[in-house]
């Protein structure tokens, strides 16, 4: 069986047309009719049946599909480690991490692990955590760090950290040294109320806000990055998560003022991969330390 005829039947697969295929795949059309007919005889199946001018895949053809997609993607992993193998890497892993950990000193320790182990090779995604697991079930990614758990329970899972919401002012809103007295009301009908940068807890805290404060300004956000900018400029305040404002509280860039109105959430953050990943030990041991949080 020939690799060509397995990714002539996917790509032909995925459109029901060898037309479209032999543009992709930049052959001639009947390249792609002699792959398919040489496949079916090897296989003695009929992997296309024409119904009313249109081609469609078999019973057959669909459960075979399945079993190409994963010779395709078994091939294309072993020839990538080849290559990486002949550039002295041996092994290469994949993190996608959430943008809040961006925030955090994480990536920069991370990079420090691959300066120290040059034969291994790490790339990092920077993915929304709804879309992290999915990189992980489509072998997109090996590793996911995440604001959100896993939902395949057979994966490795372990919470990281729990980082505590901290509220967070401009610097003009009032000096945290004097220990003056701060009124919440006023900062809440003041400034704007930056929300919803974190997928899950921003609901139920804004309900509990505006149960107790009048919150005159709201501007939802979906990045903590943009979120901790604003605040910077003066133009508003909103609860992030202590790991990540660690360096603006160190470097007095805004302020970070006591709240304990309400009982603020922590930010929980996984880590998890499929149990067929190998990951270094070393690596699991940077993550086990949690320091870098």
């Amino acid at each position: 069986m020939d690799y060509k005829w397995i990714q002539s039947f996917v790509v032909a697969a995925k459109s029901c047309n060898f037309r479209v295929a032999a543009e992709e795949l930049h052959l001639s059309q009947p390249s792609i009719t002699v792959h398919i007919h040489q496949l079916e005889q090897f296989l003695n199946i009929k992997l296309f049946k024409r119904e009313k001018n249109r081609v469609q895949l078999t019973k057959a053809g669909q459960l075979f599909l399945i079993e190409a997609k994963q010779i395709i993607h078994q091939w294309d992993k072993s020839i990538e480690r080849f290559q990486l193998a002949t550039k002295g890497i041996e092994e290469k892993l994949i993190i996608a991490m959430t943008p809040l950990m961006v925030e955090t000193i994480l990536p920069h320790v991370i990079y420090q692990f691959i300066n120290e182990n040059p034969a291994i090779e790490i790339s990092i995604l920077v993915e929304d955590s709804a879309k992290i697991e999915d990189l992980i079930n489509n072998d997109q990614a090996d590793i996911g760090i995440s604001l959100l758990p896993t939902r395949y329970r057979h994966w490795h899972q372990e919470l990281l950290v729990e980082s505590p919401l901290e509220l967070v002012i401009p610097l003009d809103a009032c000096d945290d040294e004097t220990g003056a007295y701060i009124d919440y009301e006023e900062l809440f009908q003041t400034y704007t109320l930056f929300t919803h940068h974190h997928p899950t807890i921003w609901a139920d805290l804004l309900h509990k806000l505006e149960e107790k404060y009048v919150v005159t300004k709201q501007v939802s956000i979906s990045q903590s990055y943009v979120v901790k900018r604003l605040i910077k400029d003066g133009l508003g305040m909103s609860f992030l998560p202590r790991m990540i404002v660690r360096r603006e509280r160190m470097e007095g860039r805004f302020n970070i003022v006591p709240f304990e109105e309400i009982t603020l959430p922590s930010v929980p953050v996984y880590l998890f991969y499929k149990d067929s990943v190998e990951i270094p030990e070393g690596l699991l041991c940077l993550f086990q330390t949690r320091e870098y949080l």
